[in-house]
C-alpha cells in the first residue's frame, strides 16, 4: 500500500521533468531558428539632383519654416557637413547619390568639371548618374572632368563603347552592404539626342526597355534591392514604377522638383532631388524577410541646407581657392557682330538676336514653329563685337524660362500672331522661327477678354496678319493651314502662365514637353562648341507695315 502510494507520489515529479525537458528543447529550437533567421538590414540614401554647378550658397526659395521667404540656402560645403553628420550616425550604411545636371554655370565654364566633381567627391558623393547637361561641352570634356571624380558612375542606357567615356562608367553596379546586395542602374531622358551634345555617345533604348533589361541583369547578379538613378523627370518616374516590377527605389531628377513626401507606386518608393541644392534628400529604409524592402517602415526627409549648417572647413577652403581664381569675365566665345538688345529693337520688329535664339531652338528640338515674347529677351543694351561672356548670356536670359514644346492647331497659331500684331512695341510682341508673315498696323487689332471665372476668349478677331507661311523643312514655304497640327515651341511664361495674354497655348496646346532648356543653356552650349556666335542679317520673317 505504501509502495503503491510511493509510486503514485513519484508520477507528478516525472511528468514535471518531462514537461521541463520538452520546454527546454522547444526553447533551444526557437533560439536556433532565430539565429538562422535572416536578419533585417537598414540603409540610408542621401542625395541631390540638378545642382547646376551651384557650389556656393545663394538666395533662393526655401520654405522650410512656412514663411515663404527667400533665404540663403545650399552650398557644397554645407552639404558636406550634413553628409558627414549622417555618416557618423549611420556608419557604412549610407549611399550618397547625384542624378546629374551638375556640370553647369560658371564653375563648369571656367574649370570644365574639375571644380564641381572634385568638390562633390570631397563632400562624400559615391554614386553618380549623368544628366543631359554633363554633355553640354561634349563627351571629351566630360571624360576629363571624370578624372577628378572619386565616385562610381553609372550609364546603363548610354552606348559608350569606343568613345572617350569607355571604361569611365559602368552599365550597372552591385554593392554589398554587410550582406545586403544593392544594385544600381541609370536612365537618361529620351530627349538626350536633342538637348545636349552627345556626339558619338548614343542611347541604347527607351527608358522602359532599359529598366526591364537592367532589372533582369541585376537580379541575375544577385541584387537584393534595386535602385534606379533617374534623370527623366518625376512623371516619367511614376510611369516606370508602374510598368517595371522589382524596382525598389527610384531616386530621380531632371524635372527640378522635390518630392515633398515619399511617393509609393506598388512596391516602388520614389523620391526626387529638386534643383540647386537647398535641401538634401534623406531616405531611410529597412528590409524584412527574404531581404525584401519593408514598405511599412521607410522614413523620408528633406533636410534644409541653410546658414545654420556649419560649412565643412576643408571643402570650403578648396571652394574658396577656385572662387578666387575666377577671371573677371568668363569668356565662352566671341561674336563678330554686335548684339542689339535695346528695348526699341527687341519690341519694335524683327530682331536678329531673337532670330538667332529661336532658330537654334527650332533646329535643336525639331519643332515646326518657335514663338517667344519680346519680354523674354533682356539685356537692354548693345553688346559690342568681342567676347561672349557667361554674364552676358545670363543678362539676356534674365528670367531663365524653360522651353516647352506642344501641339497646336494652325487656327490657333494664326490667333497667336494676331495677338502679337496687337502688341507691337510691347513685351508681348512675338519673335518667331519657322514662320514668315506680314503685319499691317492700319488694320483692326485683335481684342481678347476675360470673363468672371477667369476664362479668356477672343472678342475681336483682328485683321492685321496676312500672308502667313510655314517653313516646309526642305528650304521652301507652305501656307499655314487651319486644322493642321503644328509642333510649337515657346517659353514657360507663355505656355504655363498664359503670359502676355497668350491663353491659347495653355488652353488648346497638347502633348506638352518641358525640355528643361533655357535661352542661356542653348546659347552657352552652342558658343562653347563653335567658338563664334554671330546673329545673321534680318530675313524679313516679320514684315511690319506702319
Amino acid at each position: 500500500m505504501s509502495a503503491h502510494h510511493t509510486r503514485c507520489g513519484c508520477a507528478p515529479v516525472d511528468r514535471t521533468r518531462r514537461v521541463l525537458s520538452v520546454l527546454l528543447v522547444m526553447v533551444a529550437l526557437f533560439l536556433s531558428s532565430c539565429s538562422r533567421a535572416p536578419k533585417g538590414y537598414e540603409l540610408t540614401f542621401l542625395g541631390t539632383a540638378d545642382l547646376q554647378g551651384m557650389l556656393e550658397p545663394t538666395r533662393m526659395e526655401g520654405d522650410h519654416d512656412g514663411d515663404g521667404e527667400e533665404r540663403e540656402m545650399g552650398g557644397i560645403a554645407r552639404i558636406a557637413t550634413l553628409i558627414d553628420e549622417i555618416r557618423d550616425e549611420r556608419g557604412e550604411r549610407v549611399v550618397v547619390i547625384s542624378v546629374g545636371d551638375d556640370l553647369m554655370n560658371r564653375y563648369f565654364h571656367t574649370y570644365k568639371g574639375e571644380a564641381i566633381f572634385s568638390l562633390m567627391s570631397m563632400a562624400g558623393y559615391d554614386t553618380y548618374a549623368f544628366g543631359n547637361h554633363e554633355f553640354d561641352k561634349g563627351p571629351e570634356v566630360l571624360a576629363r572632368a571624370l578624372t577628378h571624380a572619386e565616385f562610381d558612375c553609372v550609364c546603363t542606357d548610354l552606348v559608350v563603347e569606343g568613345t572617350v567615356l569607355d571604361g569611365l562608367c559602368e552599365p550597372w553596379i552591385v554593392r554589398d552592404y554587410d550582406g545586403l546586395k544593392v544594385g544600381f542602374f541609370s536612365i537618361m531622358t529620351e530627349a538626350f539626342p536633342y538637348v545636349t551634345s552627345g556626339n558619338d555617345v548614343k542611347m541604347s533604348g527607351t527608358n522602359l526597355e532599359t529598366a526591364h533589361r537592367a532589372v533582369r541583369e541585376l537580379k541575375a547578379n544577385g541584387a537584393d534591392l534595386i535602385v534606379a538613378l533617374s534623370h527623366v523627370g518625376f512623371s516619367r518616374d511614376v510611369e516606370i514604377a508602374r510598368e517595371v516590377p522589382w524596382i525598389d527605389i527610384i531616386f530621380g531628377g531632371h524635372s527640378h522638383d522635390y518630392t515633398e513626401k515619399l511617393v509609393r507606386i506598388g512596391g516602388t518608393l520614389i523620391v526626387n532631388g529638386g534643383e540647386k541644392g537647398p535641401y538634401l534628400v534623406r531616405l531611410d529604409v529597412s528590409t524584412g524577410p527574404g531581404k525584401r524592402l519593408d514598405l511599412d517602415t521607410p522614413r523620408f526627409e528633406l533636410i534644409p541646407v541653410t546658414k545654420d549648417v556649419a560649412e565643412n572647413s576643408d571643402v570650403a577652403r578648396v571652394l574658396a581657392g577656385y572662387t578666387r581664381s575666377f577671371p573677371e569675365a568668363i569668356v565662352l566665345g566671341r561674336t563678330d557682330v554686335a548684339w542689339d538688345m535695346t528695348k526699341d529693337t527687341i519690341r519694335g520688329g524683327e530682331s536678329t538676336v531673337a532670330n538667332l535664339v529661336n532658330d537654334h531652338l527650332r533646329d535643336r528640338f525639331g519643332v515646326d514653329i518657335v514663338v517667344n515674347n519680346a519680354g523674354a529677351f533682356r539685356g537692354k543694351k548693345v553688346y559690342p563685337v568681342g567676347p561672349i561672356t557667361d554674364s552676358m548670356l545670363h543678362e539676356i536670359d534674365e528670367f531663365g524660362n524653360y522651353a516647352y514644346a506642344l501641339g497646336l492647331d494652325g487656327r490657333y497659331v494664326l490667333e497667336l500672331l494676331e495677338r502679337s500684331a496687337a502688341l507691337v512695341g510691347g513685351g508681348g510682341f512675338l519673335h518667331v522661327s519657322g514662320l514668315r508673315y506680314t503685319v499691317d498696323l492700319s488694320q483692326v487689332a485683335q481684342v481678347i477678354a476675360q470673363d468672371a471665372e477667369g476664362r479668356w476668349s477672343v472678342e475681336t478677331p483682328g485683321g492685321r496678319v496676312t500672308e502667313v507661311e510655314v517653313a516646309d523643312g526642305s528650304g521652301g514655304w507652305a501656307p499655314l493651314y487651319p486644322g493642321r497640327v503644328y509642333r510649337i515651341m515657346s517659353n514657360s511664361f507663355m505656355v504655363k502662365d498664359g503670359g502676355d495674354g497668350y491663353f491659347w497655348l495653355k488652353k488648346y496646346g497638347f502633348d506638352l514637353d518641358n525640355t528643361y532648356s533655357t535661352f542661356y543653356s542653348i546659347l552657352a552650349e552652342v558658343v562653347s562648341s563653335t567658338g563664334v556666335l554671330n546673329p545673321g542679317e534680318p530675313d524679313g520673317r516679320v514684315t511690319i507695315i506702319r
